[in-house]
């Protein structure tokens, strides 16, 4: 067995995804996603055996970390950055997990398997939705695809390939992952749950989990969560009542703030900033450890120093030492990118991150990559597909983008016009449609 070319979670999690889908971790990039199975057609026993997970432990045990699964970590280590598989394999059951590694059967197989580690993704219910997200992961923005496709013919969706790829993926509004009993006869000996969404704070999982490891008292059970942080109560249930017990350092609550103010409400469609805001305050006055995971893209990356700075203000907890931190996540999709700005700008702006991270002030995770990410050439195309495909998706919003966020006009600007030229065509295209006129807030679009 090749060490240092192992990971623990095959033999020790799953993550479980709002389509029934189960994957070796979340860390997957690409377009061919490694599934497991599904859990609308297997148990999670059959799925933790079957021929695709026999597969990707042999091939780590070979010294090999596969490409389609592991690239994310690969890069990660190329770049001499703290890999999620390196978090992975210190966690504090991975030392046994390792032993019993070597018992691994020649076809892949284990027999005596312990799922310490649940990333549960139940269901994309969510009350948001957000720039660069999708229907897969929220039902609002399954509901948004709904609303707007509903102004244009099926062969004007056929014709166009966004459109069409929207309309795809917008089939069913709530996707949901069936229970089969697996949280019970698998909850002794689970040491780290990770609940993410859709938003978990609004699934009905998340509380039945929460309220069961409560009664087992088994509150030293590590707990992560990504959260929009838009709720912290459920059903008369407050989740500060259930946190509270929980051991200290067992316990972190990332929400998911990529900007502030009106930013944030555009970005993340669906927020309420002085409610999102209120419910961190009231986390940090808990003593709850809590921080942010920023997803950092084209919308954003140019305030970066300032937003830094302003989470650091709002989430800086009262006690020293407190290991908390602002956590970066460079976006991949395409139309998101950093490599959307021109590369002036980027580097303009990598300049005052360096200095920023220079300072030591504030405490950053995964500044390397965005650094690395702002040095990715310019690209022309990606600033149409941006504005094509954004400029649909505001059709029925209140606001846009180029309201929202000043530097994506001022690019608009340096390529034409681009937006309203696409947001045009697409309320033309719905006109024919309907021939006697459009929706109000599409006519109203015409002149935003």
């Amino acid at each position: 067995m090749v060490q240092d070319k192992i990971c623990v979670h095959p033999w020790s999690h799953l993550n479980i995804n709002p389509n029934g889908d189960v994957w070796p971790c979340c860390h997957q990039r690409g377009k061919n996603i490694y599934v497991l199975g599904n859990m609308h057609e297997k148990t999670i026993e059959e799925i933790y055996n079957a021929e695709p997970m026999r597969k990707l432990r042999t091939q780590m045990m070979q010294g090999i970390l596969p490409e389609d699964v592991c690239g994310k970590c690969i890069e990660y280590e190329k770049l001499n950055m703290y890999s999620p598989r390196m978090e992975a394999n210190r966690q504090v059951y991975a030392p046994e997990v390792m032993q019993q590694i070597s018992n691994t059967n020649a076809n892949g197989s284990v027999k005596d398997y312990k799922i310490r580690y649940w990333d549960l993704r139940w269901s994309n219910k969510c009350n948001m939705a957000c720039i660069m997200c999708d229907p897969d992961w929220s039902s609002l923005w399954t509901q948004q695809i709904k609303t707007n496709l509903e102004n244009f013919t099926d062969d004007t969706i056929q014709s166009e390939t966004i459109l069409r790829r929207f309309k795809a993926k917008a089939k069913q509004k709530v996707l949901h992952v069936p229970n089969n009993g697996w949280i019970d006869q698998h909850i002794e000996h689970v040491e780290f749950i990770y609940f993410a969404g859709g938003e978990p704070l609004i699934m009905d999982e998340h509380w039945y989990i929460l309220d069961k490891l409560h009664k087992l008292k088994k509150h030293s059970v590590r707990l992560k969560y990504n959260t929009n942080m838009s709720k912290l109560e459920h059903f008369g249930k407050n989740a500060i009542d259930y946190w509270k017990h929980w051991q200290p350092g067992k316990l972190s609550v990332e929400g998911s703030i990529d900007e502030t103010g009106t930013r944030a409400e555009y970005i993340r469609y669906g927020t309420n900033w002085q409610q999102v805001e209120n419910n961190i305050k009231t986390l940090v006055e808990a003593g709850i450890k809590t921080q942010a995971n920023a997803s950092i893209g084209c919308y954003n990356v140019m305030r970066l120093p300032e937003l830094l700075e302003e989470l650091w203000e709002l989430y800086k907890p009262k006690k020293p030492n407190s290991n908390v931190k602002i956590n970066l996540n460079p976006v991949l999709n395409g139309w998101c990118r950093c490599e959307v700005l021109p590369d002036e700008w980027k580097q303009n702006v990598k300049q005052k991150l360096i200095k920023l991270q220079n300072s030591n002030t504030i405490p950053i995770t995964r500044m390397e990559k965005i650094l690395y990410e702002l040095d990715r050439p310019h690209k022309p195309e990606s600033v149409d597909w941006l504005f094509k495909q954004i400029s649909f998706l505001d059709l029925n919003k209140h606001t846009t983008l180029l309201k929202a966020i000043p530097e994506m006009s001022k690019l608009n600007d340096m390529y034409g016009g681009l937006y309203e030229k696409y947001k045009n065509e697409w309320i033309k295209k719905s006109v024919d449609k309907r021939n006697s006129g459009v929706d109000s807030n599409l006519c109203s679009s015409i002149h935003n």
